[in-house]
C-alpha cells in the first residue's frame, strides 16, 4: 500500500511539473529592428489633421514612406533615413472636416524598411461619436 501511494505521488508530481513547464511561454529579449515604432494622430493645425511618425533608433536603416488613398493611388512618397535616436517626422494632410467624415474616406500609410523589406501599414479614418454624461451629486 505504501508503495502504491509513493508511486502515485511521484506520478502526480511529475504531471504537475510537466504541466507547469509546458504552459510557460518563452520570452525573447531581442529588440525588434526594421520597423517604425509609432504612427499617431497628434492634433489639428488650421483645421487640418497632423500625424507624427516616430522611427526606430537604427540610424543605418532607410524607410520608404508612402501615403495612398482609398483607390491605392499614391498621394505622397518619400525616403527617410533617421538621423538620431529620437527621430520623428510630422505630416499634415490638406483635408477638411467634410473629407474626413465622408463614408468612403480612408488613407493608408505604408512604411517599408529598405533593408529588411518589412512593411507596416496604418489606416487613417475618422470616427465621430456623441457622448453625454449626466451626474447627480448630493449637496
Amino acid at each position: 500500500m505504501k508503495q502504491t501511494i509513493k508511486t502515485t505521488k511521484t506520478i502526480a508530481l511529475g504531471l504537475i511539473t510537466l504541466c507547469t513547464l509546458g504552459l510557460t511561454t518563452p520570452t525573447n529579449a531581442q529588440a525588434t529592428t526594421g520597423t517604425p515604432t509609432e504612427f499617431k494622430f497628434i492634433g489639428k493645425i488650421n483645421n487640418q489633421p497632423v500625424f507624427q511618425l516616430s522611427l526606430d533608433k537604427d540610424a543605418s536603416e532607410v524607410y520608404l514612406i508612402t501615403l495612398k488613398d482609398q483607390n491605392n493611388d499614391v498621394i505622397y512618397s518619400e525616403q527617410v533615413k533617421p538621423k538620431d535616436v529620437n527621430y520623428s517626422r510630422k505630416y499634415q494632410l490638406a483635408l477638411n472636416d467634410e473629407d474626413l467624415s465622408a463614408a468612403d474616406f480612408g488613407i493608408k500609410v505604408e512604411i517599408t524598411s529598405t533593408k529588411t523589406h518589412a512593411t507596416e501599414v496604418y489606416k487613417i479614418s475618422a470616427q465621430t461619436s456623441v457622448r453625454e454624461n449626466i451626474v447627480v451629486a448630493k449637496l
